[in-house]
């Protein structure tokens, strides 16, 4: 993933204009993003509850903003602070850096308020424990509509590793982004209070209705049917809407903002099935991770739906759906040695489809520089590339479905610099690398995420 330069300097100014410091760590058990510095070897920072994602990771990766990589990078504790909505959008706002500096106070008083409010948990590396029961495979149904969409996840549960006498199944879900309408476990309906209980931003599953543990050949299905609403997901973390589009950015917690999910990064499942549903007029593109295996008109009038599968296990970080009115160029590459046609294509507003030859360019010579130097090929039929106005990082390297911020895939040949060329080319190659390193071999929980990060950043500096 790559950073908004924007988005880096304003963040450092209002870092250190603000006097009164806080700690800032994950309330779900998990270490994920910080926005912040590091004191005594530990992640601090501020935000609002919905905004606070800490990651605490090792002293020398947390000591700097641009290694912080936090999807959620509000520091600013209410709505009504002058350079919220600025962190909201990724450097979008008119407000300059003098406005953030000339407001730290009032922001520093709200930071604290609001953390002391959220009763930080602290999480350390030493806390990691493996995972009692694992999601092998997942299927998706996306029923978007105005105001609301309808998620049904059906995910397959294997016992893993026995962790002392609580072995309970523990599920991701934000409460104020997922309304839950139904939960079933081998097609029978679970009860609250006895078999699940929700408190907070979890959902737990007793363990004593789950497939023993110590047998990994027995299975079980549980079914998940919320509902979201992505036009008021102003976070951009999870499905949100951007324009006339939506998508998703699931790194680090975004997917539990989706559904009910264990929603870290060592539990790697096979995503049999995602189907995306919609308006065709509206949103004639339905694009997902993975190859596309259908797409067609639904019985209901006026709709329509893809469905896509990704072979390859992942984390749900990398976990992408983008439905919208988007015009693309389109090309192709075969791998070598073994010959795979890949189809390529990059999407944006209409508008700008006119800019991204020189991305397409970048794209394939990536591909092809990989080959060459690591002996590493494309493992999947399709490329995609989306480019997002609303998206506050750089770019994000969901598996066959990468999604840009424009600044970072549009070049226009009248105004583009030197530059900027070299950015696109730089950035493009840097997303596309970590297919191999972050993508089919992960961390295994965020304190490592120098190691996919580094890796990754030192095979772009050798490409570009």
């Amino acid at each position: 993933m790559q950073f908004s330069n924007t988005v880096k300097a304003m963040f450092l100014a209002s870092l250190s204009a603000t006097t009164n410091v806080v700690r800032a760590f994950s309330r779900s058990g998990h270490p994920v993003r910080a926005t912040g510095t590091v004191v005594n070897g530990r992640a601090v920072g501020g935000g609002r509850k919905e905004h606070q994602r800490a990651l605490s990771s090792s002293t020398t990766m947390m000591s700097s903003w641009p290694r912080g990589r936090d999807n959620s990078i509000n520091t600013c504790a209410a709505s009504s602070s002058p350079f919220a909505p600025l962190l909201l959008r990724g450097g979008g706002s008119a407000y300059s850096s003098s406005t953030a500096l000339s407001s730290s106070s009032t922001a520093a008083e709200e930071t604290t308020s609001i953390v002391e409010e959220a009763t930080p948990t602290e999480i350390f590396r030493s806390d990691y424990q493996p995972l009692p029961y694992l999601i092998s495979n997942v299927q998706m149904n996306f029923d978007i509509r105005d105001g609301e969409t309808i998620v049904e996840s059906t995910l397959t549960l294997k016992g893993n590793v026995k962790n002392g006498n609580n072995n309970d199944l523990v599920l991701d879900g934000e409460a104020d982004a997922l309304t839950l309408l139904s939960i079933t476990l081998n097609s029978k309906p679970l009860i609250e209070g006895s078999d699940y209980t929700i408190s907070g931003d979890t959902l737990t599953i007793s363990s004593s209705i789950l497939p023993p543990i110590d047998s990994n050949e027995t299975t079980a299905t549980l079914v998940t049917k919320v509902k979201i609403h992505p036009e008021e997901n102003t976070q951009l973390s999870g499905l949100y809407k951007s324009g006339t589009m939506y998508c998703t950015q699931c790194e680090a917690m975004g997917f539990r903002r989706i559904t009910y999910y264990t929603d870290r990064p060592d539990n790697m499942a096979v995503f049999d099935s995602v189907r995306i549903e919609a308006d065709k007029e509206l949103y004639p593109v339905l694009l997902g991770n993975g190859n596309k295996l259908e797409e067609g008109e639904s019985d209901e009038e006026g709709r329509h739906y893809a469905v896509w599968e990704d072979p390859f296990p992942k984390p749900s970080y990398l976990f992408c759906i983008v439905a919208g009115n988007l015009g693309s160029i389109a090309s192709s590459y075969t791998t070598r040695p073994s010959g795979r046609k890949v189809h390529l294509e990059i999407f944006s507003e209409p508008e700008n489809v006119g800019k991204l030859d020189h991305a397409m360019e970048s794209l394939k010579k990536s591909m092809k520089w990989d080959e060459d130097t690591f002996g590493l090929e494309y493992d999947l039929d399709i490329y995609n590339v989306v480019a997002v106005n609303d998206f506050n990082m750089g770019a994000m390297e969901n598996k066959g479905l990468n999604v840009f911020n424009t600044a970072y895939v549009l070049a226009d040949a009248k105004s583009a610099s030197d530059t900027d060329y070299e950015r696109i080319e730089s950035v493009i190659g840097h997303e596309y690398f970590h297919n191999w390193t972050g993508n089919r071999v992960t961390c295994r929980d965020w304190f490592q995420l120098t190691l996919k990060e580094g890796l990754t950043v030192f095979r772009d500096q050798q490409f570009s």
